[in-house]
């Protein structure tokens, strides 16, 4: 499970509870160990990691301090000892750590990997049952917000040897994290469930650029680097933002064919040509390229397999395919002389083919390629045919020879341009996909350089494939460990479309699709069984849904929520707290929700709002707000001003042209909108309806001057029912829309319910006067009339306590007793 930290508001950070309905008592030797990541690319890593908690009020903490890069192993006030990381092994190698209780002794000690660093005293002994908290704690008198970007997993604990708790975490969805052993059931809050993200590719850029596009992949920084006609797009992996910056003189043509490459060792981009025999280098100061290509006939290598060696400073260009020929050539450009040559080669020769897979090994002194399509003459009329052999090519010795073959599937298929070798392993990873038909799909598999092999990896993803159109890759960033994939397509007006996905690595494995079975058949059609099965039942339910969906609202209370499983205990209606309005339909897709805490939500239903750094929050929120409320927009003036009262004008207009580039990146993801500049002022616009903003429904609500109804306070309900206008958010530009919004919230709502027939809306009453508490703690015309609803549906001690509650708080707030007594606003006795 991955934590939220510090790149998110408070409220939304991450806590895990191992023990919110009874605590976990030590036995004579108690171990609690779980594994342990940090995620990278973040800026601020102190904070809690463990927190266990005594009945003596006594804590036990594991903490890290940024600073010193350490693990500090705390009890009470006494700091124990600690554990030095090493920076380059805190990010995305798994650490265990173990807490040993010895309650003979009173001593706890910390391990880390198996190794001792530290242990002390403390006060508990057998019997001593404590609270456990990961991440955040609201623990009363050791409330901690402070938490490092983490990963958590395999939480387990052991008594005298035996394990008696073990949670995997390894849910994918819910606030709940299942004890596999003990059977309990530990709270989460905000959980970033990991697991999914290693198995489903997530879609992190889509955009059109001009002329047939290529890429290359800077490893060390983890960029994909996107070459362009007129323009160098540089999408980073440690923080997902995309930037593109145009070059100062247009390349005018970009053959389709071109390929780039990346050279970590000088830090070059390469863009190069086979057909011509060129290599163009970019200076990143101008940008500029310093060769352009002059033809723009058709290629005869199409999607060649590349490689850049650092034993001989060259470049490497195999296969390809054009002109009715498959190619076995092998071509070197070679960067000190600038000189390109067809290189003579021993061994076994590869069959003529394109649409191949090539990785390097770690010396970067052998080149293995894997798969294609050709035919062993060359000629595509003589018996082209698809081949599944692994070949390896040294440089030192420019031979070839053959490593295996796989035997043949019964669906064929060829590889995108790369395949991963893995530092340290035989592992390979590539993509696949069949070549019969247009819309297709790549599909990850895992091979060993040492059997024929594979597994499928991961789901699939949508792949338009045209030989001479299309073209597909693979990446992988060591440090935020993800695997990229990216697709091509240059479409017949020379616009490219580049799209890009991630999955976490290493991926979970879809199932086994051998390639060297018995029976000579594929497995594939296995894995479609279940999938097609939960389709079936999804489409039933959701047919039942739509069709029963006023019988589907009657039946189920609107306060009491539905039972988790068919195994829950049933569920008791509760009057505290109620129930929100029933959801809309995907309620949380293409949709931005102001009211409670602020949040957004992309096209397919991700919750993207810690993206939001916080200046692109409140840049947001003031072109978003200031369009809606009166449709006229924010001077550019007030908006520097607000955001950087420090700055020259010329300086702040800088700083938003990054930071609007960033916003817009950001909202590409939820929907169609555009930023218009009109009469001085700067407008955010919604198009097409594409993005639900709860703040827009309430400003058309209020504004179209329709009778107040029932009707129209459930709309309205619906609306506010989430909280407080951005209750999280405090900027003084907001203040005064913050309390007017609140004013007529509370206003309208008062002025239905003094209308409204309390014995046959009292739920309802009980309902609005909640929402009134959100912008008004303290108003008591709130409390007499929930008090009174209450009273009639029967909770008497409900009502009680929520007077007492009240009461407290106005204490607290005045400093002095609530005059009003119980019997006095509700006429009641008790």
């Amino acid at each position: 499970m991955q934590f939220r930290s510090h790149e998110v508001v408070q409220e939304k950070r991450t806590s895990l509870h191992l023990t919110p309905t009874a605590p976990i008592c030590l036995q004579h030797n108690t171990e609690i160990s779980f594994d342990l990541t940090f995620l990278p690319y973040h800026e601020t890593y102190f904070g809690y990691i463990m927190r266990l908690i005594t009945p003596t009020n006594q804590s036990i903490d594991l903490v890290y301090n940024q600073r010193l890069a350490r693990l500090n192993f705390v009890i009470g006030e006494n700091y124990i000892g600690g554990y030095d990381i090493d920076s380059a092994k805190l990010f995305g190698n798994w650490s265990q750590v173990r807490i040993r209780f010895d309650t003979e002794r009173q001593e706890a000690s910390f391990y880390m990997n198996g190794r001792l660093i530290s242990k002390g005293k403390g006060n508990f002994s057998a019997g001593t049952c404590c609270n456990i908290y990961f991440g955040a704690n609201s623990f009363e008198g050791f409330q901690m917000l402070d938490i490092p970007p983490m990963n958590i997993r395999d939480i387990r604990i052991s008594e005298n040897g035996q394990l008696t708790h073990y949670f995997p975490l390894s849910e994918e969805k819910g606030n709940e994290a299942r004890d596999e052993i003990g059977k309990r059931v530990a709270r989460v809050g905000n959980p970033v469930w990991i697991s999914p993200k290693h198995r489903k590719w997530e879609k992190a850029v889509d955009f059109d650029t001009k002329g047939a596009a290529s890429i290359a992949f800077d490893g060390k920084r983890e960029v994909l680097c996107v070459v362009s006609v007129d323009s160098i797009y540089e999408l980073s992996f440690s923080n997902m933002q995309l930037k593109g910056e145009r070059l100062t003189r247009s390349r005018h043509l970009l053959p389709p064919g071109n390929q780039s490459v990346f050279d970590p060792v000088n830090n070059r981009l390469y863009n190069f040509y086979a057909d011509e025999k060129k290599v163009s280098t970019l200076d990143p100061a101008k940008p500029e390229w310093d060769v352009n290509f002059t033809t723009d006939s058709l290629t005869v290598f199409w999607q060649v397999n590349k490689f850049l060696s650092p034993t001989d400073s060259s470049l490497y260009v195999l296969g390809g395919y054009g002109q009715l020929q498959y190619k076995n050539l092998l071509q070197r450009y070679h960067f000190p002389s600038k000189t390109w040559e067809v290189v003579p080669y021993g061994g076994e020769r590869p069959m003529p083919r394109y649409l191949t897979a090539l990785g390097m090994n770690a010396a970067k002194d052998t080149a293995y390629i894997i798969g294609g399509y050709g035919s062993k003459s060359g000629d595509q009329g003589i018996n082209p045919q698809y081949c599944y052999d692994l070949m390896a090519y040294s440089i030192r010795d420019r031979t070839f020879h053959p490593v295996f073959e796989f035997k043949k599937p019964e669906r064929q298929f060829c590889f995108a341009n790369s395949m991963i070798t893995i530092p340290g392993t035989n592992d390979f990873y590539a993509l696949i996909y069949p070549t019969d038909k247009f819309n297709t799909t790549l599909q990850l598999i895992k091979g060993s350089l040492n059997s024929p092999e594979y597994q499928l990896m991961g789901d699939s993803i949508p792949y338009s494939f045209y030989d001479i159109a299309s073209f597909a890759d693979l990446y992988y960033c060591p440090v935020s460990k993800k695997l990229v994939a990216v697709t091509l397509y240059n479409s017949k007006g020379n616009v490219t479309n580049v799209k890009v996905h991630t999955i976490f690595f290493p991926p979970n494995q879809a199932g086994v699709w051998a390639a060297v079975p018995a029976t000579g058949r594929t497995y594939w059609w296995y894995l479609l069984l279940p999938l097609a099965a939960a389709g079936l039942i999804f489409l039933y339910y959701r047919s039942r849904k739509s069709a029963f969906p006023k019988a589907a609202e009657s039946a189920v209370p609107a306060m009491v929520p539905p039972p988790v499983s068919s195994s829950a205990a049933p569920v008791v209606p509760v009057p505290e707290p109620p129930a929100a309005p029933l959801p809309e339909e995907n309620p949380e897709i293409a949709a931005i929700f102001l009211f409670g805490s602020f949040e957004v939500f992309d096209a397919n239903g991700q919750d993207i709002t810690q993206h939001f750094t916080p200046l692109l929050k409140e840049l947001f929120l003031l072109l978003l707000i200031y369009s809606l409320k009166d449709g006229k927009g924010i001077s550019p003036e007030k908006l520097y001003s607000t955001l950087w009262p420090d700055k020259l004008q010329k300086d702040a207009k800088n700083n938003y042209s990054v930071n609007i580039l960033k916003l817009k990146n950001l909202l590409e993801k939820v929907g169609d909108y555009q930023v218009v500049k009109e009469a001085g002022k700067w407008r955010l616009e919604i198009l097409n309806n594409s993005i639900r903003v709860d703040y827009q429904q309430y400003i058309q609500l209020v504004g179209a001057k329709a009778p107040v109804n029932r009707d129209w306070i459930l709309e309205l309900l619906r609306i506010a029912g989430r909280g407080a206008f951005l209750k999280t958010s405090q900027y003084e530009w907001l203040d005064h829309i913050k309390a007017d919004v609140s004013n007529q919230v509370t206003d309208v709502i008062l002025s239905f319910i003094n209308h409204a027939d309390m014995s046959a809306d009292a739920e309802l009453i009980v309902r609005l006067s909640n929402c009134i508490f959100f912008f008004d703690t303290l108003n008591e015309e709130a409390l007499v009339h929930k008090s009174k609803a209450l009273i009639l549906l029967g909770r008497h001690g409900t009502a009680k306590d929520v007077y007492q509650r009240f009461a407290k708080e106005y204490k607290e707030s005045y400093g002095q007793d609530f005059e009003r007594s119980f019997q006095e606003i509700t006429g009641h006795p008790h």
